[in-house]
């Protein structure tokens, strides 16, 4: 009798113990409310950059951290000391970028980066039903839309989106020091479902073993993209926040309009001496810049966050979460941000002539004859500067000649242009096109 009363308090030692499991997520949870004071989110920062075009060629850095490390591997063991095998490798990621002849100024990389935060005064009760704020308390599921209020762009494409959990490697043995996970992970030779090598490891007093695949605990991303938006979802798993830093890169196209760029060659000859109107080449060329019609000065976007909160009732003394009582509430959060201005994405380009600085501007055109004129407009400053001080030179040594490049005259304020029309006058010069 004794004995099967022994037996059975084992029993019962063992299911109690075999109960207490990290693999659950709580012990029990309450009624979900309502709170939308418990976190918010916030525009950090954005930056808008020139598109870049898509290299050609691809080189090993476009692999993963895992398939670099065994590609070596094996080139290593096929190729031991071949040189030529390691001269003929493509070494063109260690050499600097060559600036791009742009003809397209219409598409941008939209860099975006969002702060995810959370009510931390724990002092405070009367915001929550019937429960208090604690330091066990993490935001479960988050879901940010960012939608543009004005049109003339729209977005493309997505190219990267990261958080701080996303970006680690799980597959990698690696990480359980660079996320300083306890002593008890490992990584034994025992392969999970993806075939990754990739296990944890947690014992109980009873030598118990538990098998579980890492990559589940880290959060889970997905975005969704329109014209007018996008749209992120992070939903973290046990022991994850889900406050800090988001980064979404995107492409964005704006509607587009023609323009008609010059651009001046031969301007010296071989010993650095200017050479005369008619050794100067003219070269025209199109390309497409924003509508600025259909753009205002400051593009703004309506940025809204949707979250789920788990507050811990009870259970909040240990970082395992499986012993916790908690409650789950639901909040959302709306405000408009500014993305960026005019200043970022207007074209810079340059012409000579006079009216800098909101006054009505008058530039120097190339006649082609037969009423086709259009105005010299220079891709860059430097451009537009190395012409005006051939132009300045030229007109100074040729006082009462009009000038002509390629066969075309150049013309300011419907007239041929001529040192005595431009003489005295201050304001003629490099000014800006669009401003």
């Amino acid at each position: 009798m004794i004995n099967r009363i022994i037996y059975l308090l084992l029993a019962a030692v063992l299911i109690f113990l075999a109960s207490c499991t990290s693999l659950r997520r709580y012990k029990s949870f309450a009624k979900t409310g309502v709170d939308n004071n418990l976190a918010d989110v916030s525009l950090f920062g954005s930056t808008l950059s020139q598109a870049k075009a898509a290299r050609e060629s691809k080189s090993l850095w476009d692999l993963s951290a895992d398939a670099q490390s065994q590609f070596i591997k094996i080139l290593n063991s096929r190729y031991p000391d071949n040189e030529s095998f390691i001269n003929s490798l493509n070494f063109g990621y260690l050499k600097d970028e060559k600036e791009l002849f742009v003809r397209d100024y219409t598409h941008k990389d939209l860099r975006l980066v969002f702060s995810v935060s959370k009510m931390r005064d724990y002092s405070k009760t009367e915001s929550l039903y019937r429960s208090r704020l604690s330091s066990a308390d993490r935001v479960e599921y988050i879901k940010i839309s960012l939608v543009l209020k004005e049109p003339g762009l729209s977005f493309t494409n997505w190219n990267m989106y990261s958080t701080e959990y996303g970006s680690i490697n799980i597959g990698d043995v690696s990480f359980s020091r660079s996320l300083d996970i306890t002593a008890s992970a490992s990584a034994p030779e025992k392969k999970s479902e993806s075939g990754v090598p990739v296990s944890a490891e947690a014992k109980s007093s009873l030598s118990r073993k538990e098998d579980q695949s890492l990559k589940y605990r880290y959060i889970k991303l997905s975005g969704r993209l329109n014209d007018t938006g996008i749209e992120m979802e992070e939903e973290g798993t046990r022991e994850i926040d889900l406050t800090g830093n988001i980064i979404a890169d995107v492409s964005l196209e704006f509607d587009k309009t023609i323009e008609i760029l010059t651009r001046i060659n031969g301007l010296k000859d071989s010993l650095g001496e200017f050479n005369s109107p008619e050794k100067l080449y003219v070269n025209n060329y199109l390309v497409a810049v924003p509508d600025l019609e259909k753009i205002i000065r400051e593009i703004q976007a309506d940025l809204k966050l949707e979250f789920i909160y788990r507050n811990v009732r009870n259970g909040r003394r240990t970082f395992p979460e499986w012993d916790d009582r908690v409650e789950y509430y639901t909040g959302h959060k709306e405000s408009i941000v500014s993305l960026f201005k005019d200043s970022e994405y207007v074209p810079g380009f340059c012409c000579i002539g006079t009216g800098q600085g909101g006054n009505r501007k008058e530039f120097v055109n190339l006649d082609r004859g037969n009423e086709t004129a259009y105005p010299m407009i220079f891709s860059t400053y430097e451009e537009a500067s190395a012409f005006s001080i051939w132009l300045m030179d030229w007109l100074r040594k040729n006082e009462g000649k009009s000038v002509k490049i390629g066969g075309q005259l150049l013309k300011f304020k419907s007239k041929d242009l001529t040192y005595e029309q431009i003489k005295g006058d201050p304001g003629f010069g490099i000014v800006t096109y669009y401003w």
